[in-house]
Protein backbone atom coordinates (compact mmCIF):
# COMPACT_ATOMS: atom_id res chain seq x y z
CA UNK A 1 0.00 0.00 0.00
CA UNK A 2 1.47 3.40 -0.96
CA UNK A 3 2.23 5.99 1.73
CA UNK A 4 0.38 9.25 2.35
CA UNK A 5 -0.22 11.49 -0.65
CA UNK A 6 0.19 15.24 -0.40
CA UNK A 7 -2.28 17.59 -2.01
CA UNK A 8 0.62 19.88 -2.90
CA UNK A 9 3.60 18.77 -5.00
CA UNK A 10 6.79 18.20 -3.04
CA UNK A 11 9.24 20.47 -4.84
CA UNK A 12 12.86 20.87 -3.80
CA UNK A 13 15.58 23.20 -5.12
CA UNK A 14 18.59 22.01 -7.07
CA UNK A 15 21.55 21.15 -4.87
CA UNK A 16 25.34 21.09 -5.14
CA UNK A 17 27.59 18.04 -4.63
CA UNK A 18 27.17 18.42 -0.84
CA UNK A 19 23.37 18.43 -1.03
CA UNK A 20 23.12 22.14 -0.20
CA UNK A 21 20.67 24.37 -2.08
CA UNK A 22 22.21 26.21 -5.01
CA UNK A 23 19.78 29.10 -5.37
CA UNK A 24 19.47 32.25 -3.35
CA UNK A 25 21.94 33.98 -1.08
CA UNK A 26 24.36 31.50 0.44
CA UNK A 27 24.98 32.44 4.04
CA UNK A 28 28.55 31.92 5.30
CA UNK A 29 27.71 28.61 6.99
CA UNK A 30 26.46 27.27 3.66
CA UNK A 31 29.12 28.91 1.48
CA UNK A 32 31.83 27.32 3.65
CA UNK A 33 29.95 24.26 4.92
CA UNK A 34 30.62 21.70 7.62
CA UNK A 35 27.69 19.61 6.46
CA UNK A 36 24.52 19.44 4.43
CA UNK A 37 21.70 21.80 5.34
CA UNK A 38 18.26 20.70 4.17
CA UNK A 39 14.94 22.50 4.08
CA UNK A 40 13.20 19.27 5.13
CA UNK A 41 13.50 16.50 7.70
CA UNK A 42 12.14 13.02 8.17
CA UNK A 43 10.30 12.19 11.37
CA UNK A 44 12.40 10.66 14.11
CA UNK A 45 12.22 6.89 14.51
CA UNK A 46 11.36 7.55 18.16
CA UNK A 47 8.09 9.26 17.19
CA UNK A 48 7.19 6.75 14.48
CA UNK A 49 6.71 6.95 10.72
CA UNK A 50 10.41 7.73 10.02
CA UNK A 51 9.73 7.76 6.26
CA UNK A 52 7.38 10.74 6.60
CA UNK A 53 8.66 14.26 5.91
CA UNK A 54 8.01 16.84 8.64
CA UNK A 55 6.62 20.10 7.28
CA UNK A 56 8.50 23.30 8.05
CA UNK A 57 11.51 21.54 9.61
CA UNK A 58 15.10 21.41 8.45
CA UNK A 59 18.07 19.15 9.07
CA UNK A 60 21.82 19.35 9.33
CA UNK A 61 23.93 16.34 8.36
CA UNK A 62 27.60 16.90 9.29
CA UNK A 63 30.38 15.90 6.93
CA UNK A 64 32.62 13.06 8.04
CA UNK A 65 35.58 14.42 10.01
CA UNK A 66 38.29 12.47 8.21
CA UNK A 67 38.89 10.78 4.89
CA UNK A 68 38.99 7.43 6.74
CA UNK A 69 35.59 8.10 8.35
CA UNK A 70 34.17 9.09 4.95
CA UNK A 71 35.49 5.87 3.42
CA UNK A 72 34.14 3.74 6.26
CA UNK A 73 30.67 5.30 6.05
CA UNK A 74 30.64 5.39 2.21
CA UNK A 75 29.73 9.08 2.35
CA UNK A 76 30.20 10.68 -1.11
CA UNK A 77 30.78 14.14 0.40
CA UNK A 78 34.33 15.31 1.14
CA UNK A 79 35.35 15.15 4.79
CA UNK A 80 36.15 18.20 6.93
CA UNK A 81 39.89 17.40 6.79
CA UNK A 82 39.74 17.18 2.97
CA UNK A 83 38.11 20.63 2.78
CA UNK A 84 39.95 22.69 5.38
CA UNK A 85 43.58 22.44 6.49
CA UNK A 86 42.90 23.67 10.03
CA UNK A 87 40.19 25.17 12.22
CA UNK A 88 41.77 28.59 11.62
CA UNK A 89 41.63 28.02 7.84
CA UNK A 90 37.92 27.19 8.10
CA UNK A 91 37.15 30.20 10.29
CA UNK A 92 39.07 32.55 7.98
CA UNK A 93 37.11 31.22 4.99
CA UNK A 94 33.83 31.85 6.82
CA UNK A 95 34.94 35.34 7.82
CA UNK A 96 35.84 36.10 4.20
CA UNK A 97 32.42 34.86 3.03
CA UNK A 98 30.65 36.94 5.70
CA UNK A 99 32.64 40.06 4.79
CA UNK A 100 31.73 39.62 1.12
CA UNK A 101 28.05 39.47 2.07
CA UNK A 102 28.46 42.57 4.25
CA UNK A 103 30.12 44.41 1.33
CA UNK A 104 27.15 43.40 -0.85
CA UNK A 105 24.82 44.64 1.92
CA UNK A 106 23.24 41.24 2.59
CA UNK A 107 24.67 41.26 6.14
CA UNK A 108 25.47 44.04 8.55
CA UNK A 109 29.19 44.40 9.25
CA UNK A 110 28.34 44.04 12.93
CA UNK A 111 26.97 40.53 12.23
CA UNK A 112 30.30 39.21 10.95
CA UNK A 113 31.99 38.76 14.36
CA UNK A 114 29.07 36.80 15.92
CA UNK A 115 28.91 34.57 12.83
CA UNK A 116 32.63 33.84 13.11
CA UNK A 117 32.28 33.04 16.82
CA UNK A 118 29.34 30.71 16.17
CA UNK A 119 31.06 28.78 13.39
CA UNK A 120 34.04 28.19 15.65
CA UNK A 121 31.68 26.61 18.19
CA UNK A 122 30.03 24.58 15.42
CA UNK A 123 33.46 23.32 14.27
CA UNK A 124 34.27 22.28 17.84
CA UNK A 125 30.95 20.44 18.21
CA UNK A 126 31.36 18.55 14.93
CA UNK A 127 34.96 17.57 15.60
CA UNK A 128 33.99 16.27 19.07
CA UNK A 129 31.26 13.97 17.70
CA UNK A 130 31.58 10.32 16.71
CA UNK A 131 30.33 8.82 13.46
CA UNK A 132 26.60 8.62 12.70
CA UNK A 133 25.83 11.95 14.31
CA UNK A 134 22.80 13.97 13.23
CA UNK A 135 21.12 17.16 14.28
CA UNK A 136 17.68 18.19 13.13
CA UNK A 137 13.98 18.11 13.81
Amino acid sequence: MPGPVSVLPFLVPRVDADGNDIGGIRLPEQAVPLGTYTDWAFRSEATGAPDTVVAMAGSFIPFPKTRAERSESHDPRLSVEERYTTRADYIQSVENAANRLAQQRYLLQGDVAPIVTDVGKHWDWIMAQGMNRKEGN
